[in-house]
């Protein structure tokens, strides 16, 4: 062999005693790891067209590589480990303190995958945070925003992050679990003159013509939650409810909606009611009025129809 040759030879085998290879091979195969996941997640996102199923398809394979590594990794230098097991024993105490709701969070991701209440697509309310969600994340969950009643119940476009370990502290209200059908009720008042039983009954047939093309589907979903907890669903059928107002007489409907068809299934009985009404001469909606009653023009014409006319 050429001197050349033996010296880097020599070189390179003085220089190999102080690398410490298992870290060299870690780092390697973390960075092998990374870019297999990056062609598996190229690969998903060109055959795979459905939006849920492809963000799904894509945690999946993240987490099935990064818990092959970990695990991997954690046989190799399990012997590291052990000897050091006092030391990492204190550590992990005080991480665990500091970083306790981070814990927290990565414990309740568990209670998410198990429990499946709460999926990609599922509505819910955190608090005062009501959206969409799109993203179960290891520590977080990611929401499109959905404003409230009053605002329609439609996305705002923003993205909110809940922690996971809310999920086990705070109150979270399901808008779809079991059955994505929920009460929803809108008001009409008529005038005291007008015929508010032809007005009842055109309302219950316009929610009737809502309901029953949905009506299989939404006692499936109730019968669901029936067989999955102490829950009796009743009637789903609308009814409208009559109640005498200040400015007249109050039409109040209840319905099941829709959760995500709310704003529309109103817009559209609304339509529906105004059409109807109009046909009918003897139903004519009411708003509220007010009377200003001045007392020295009153007492005038008052004097002035005593005397036999008004004054002039």
């Amino acid at each position: 062999m050429p001197e050349s040759l033996t010296n880097l030879a020599d070189s390179f085998s003085r220089w190999s005693e102080h690398v410490d290879w298992p870290w060299v091979v870690a780092i390697a195969v973390v960075m092998l790891a990374w870019g297999l996941y990056r062609l598996a997640a190229h690969q998903i996102g060109v055959h795979v067209a459905d939006p849920e199923k492809r963000h799904r398809y894509r945690k999946r394979a993240g987490y099935t590589i990064a818990f092959v590594v970990a695990a991997g990794l954690a046989v190799a230098f399990f012997e590291a480990l052990r000897e050091l097991g006092t030391v990492l024993g204190f550590i992990g105490a005080g991480l665990a303190i500091a970083l306790r709701e981070y814990l927290a969070s990565f414990l309740a991701w568990f209670y998410i995958l198990g429990q499946r209440s709460i999926s990609l697509g599922s509505r819910i309310e955190i608090g005062e945070v009501r959206g969409d969600v799109i993203d179960i994340g290891v520590f977080k969950l990611t929401l499109v925003e959905v404003r409230g009643e009053g605002l329609g119940e439609q996305s705002s476009g923003r993205l909110v992050t809940v922690p996971n370990f809310k999920l086990l502290t705070d109150p979270v209200y399901h808008f779809t679990a079991g059955t994505p059908y929920v009460w929803d009720e809108i008001g009409f008042t008529i005038t005291f003159e007008s015929d508010w039983e032809r007005a009842r009954e055109i309302l219950e047939e316009i929610a009737g013509e809502l309901y029953e093309p949905r009506a299989s589907e939404i006692e499936a979903g109730f019968r669901k939650l029936e067989s999955a907890y102490a829950f009796r669903y009743g009637v789903t059928t609308p009814i409208a409810y009559t109640t005498v107002g200040d400015s007249g007489i109050v039409l109040q409907l209840r319905y099941l909606s829709h959760v995500r068809q709310r704003r529309g299934n109103r817009d559209r009985i609304s339509r529906e009611l105004l059409t109807r009404f109009a046909a009918e001469p003897a139903i004519e909606l009411a708003y509220p009025t007010s009377r200003v009653y001045r007392t020295e023009v009153e007492k005038e014409r008052t004097e002035g129809e005593e005397g036999g006319g008004l004054p002039g």
